[in-house]
């Protein structure tokens, strides 16, 4: 499936490419309430690392990566190429680590005409060895504490790191396999663009499970009104059980990151404007709270 964005609006805020490539929001596992319910349908979800740990950790049947930025789709197309050549996870963190230029090409057997495309291409080692291998001091050593092994609950990526986990890894690269991994690039802030999108799901028959847009909520000062807007659109496509996940910045000394969700059952039943109003409550609920939470339909929220 591929698509394309319509042409940017000179005033709309635009990342730096690659900027948010590191996987910045760490303590993924908060999130494990959330994930326990989902309907382990497909995982939609911008982002890099955020999107292959949430599919691995709620078990999705299929994962959609859909972002603004070219780089962070990229990163899914090799992310997912190599997921899919790899035999084990040994091999896999060879390949994604250390293997040479001249190893990727060797390796196209078995793999769709996409990722074959995509490992043969000497441009996607160059990027993946600039922008993942030696990337590892960006946004708190994200990606090094990534690539390295979790051995306590305070370690950034515990119970989350799939580079150090079979039972993660697995998931992942069966979906890689069988295709079950798609990339797009879009703008959620282009109502177009979410229509597409969510026609692409509806034709090809993919059931939604958890819609994961990190802290857009709360990314710019139109955040909210954003994401109630494009919620509400894509929630016309899913079902009740479907899942709708952001995250926010707890309260306290340094970044904590809490998650916050809400079931399209209840997303149904309200406007856009109530939603916004419901975005904008939970994450001063969350700002004021001094500890990371995970909070799915939060009554103090949706009774309002």
């Amino acid at each position: 499936m591929r698509g394309h964005t319509q042409a940017h609006d000179p005033n709309e805020w635009q990342p730096t490419p690659g900027m948010y490539l590191p996987p910045n929001e760490q303590h993924p596992a908060i999130a494990l309430p959330i994930y326990a319910k989902s309907n382990h349908g497909v995982y939609v979800s911008v982002g890099t690392e955020r999107s292959f740990i949430g599919a691995a950790l709620s078990r999705a049947s299929g994962l959609f990566v859909i972002d603004y930025d070219p780089y962070a789709i990229r990163f899914a197309q090799i992310n997912r190429a190599l997921l899919a050549a790899s035999k084990n996870r040994a091999d896999y963190l060879n390949l994604r680590l250390t293997a040479s230029r001249e190893t990727w090409p060797t390796r196209l057997k078995g793999l769709s005409e996409e990722d074959r495309k995509t490992l043969a291409n000497p441009d996607s080692w160059t990027f993946w060895d600039a922008k993942v291998r030696k990337n590892e001091t960006a946004w708190d050593s994200a990606f090094g504490h990534f690539h390295t092994q979790p051995k306590t609950a305070a370690d950034p990526f515990f119970a989350s790191d799939y580079l150090f986990d079979d039972r993660l890894f697995t998931y992942l690269s069966r979906l890689a396999k069988s295709s079950r991994i798609w990339a797009l690039q879009l703008d959620l802030r282009h109502e177009n663009e979410v229509r597409s999108l969510c026609e692409k799901l509806k034709v090809n028959q993919l059931a939604l499970g958890i819609i994961d847009t990190s802290d857009v909520p709360n990314s710019t000062e139109t955040g909210t009104t954003t994401a109630a807007r494009y919620v509400a659109m894509i929630s016309a496509y899913a079902p009740d059980d479907a899942i709708f996940m952001n995250t926010a910045p707890s309260g306290g000394h340094g970044v904590r990151w809490s998650y916050y969700a809400f079931t399209n059952r209840v997303i149904r039943h309200v406007d856009a404007a109530t939603l916004g109003k419901w975005y904008e409550s939970e994450i001063k609920e969350i700002a004021a709270a001094d500890h990371a939470q995970a909070l799915l339909d939060d009554p103090a929220i949706i009774r309002h």
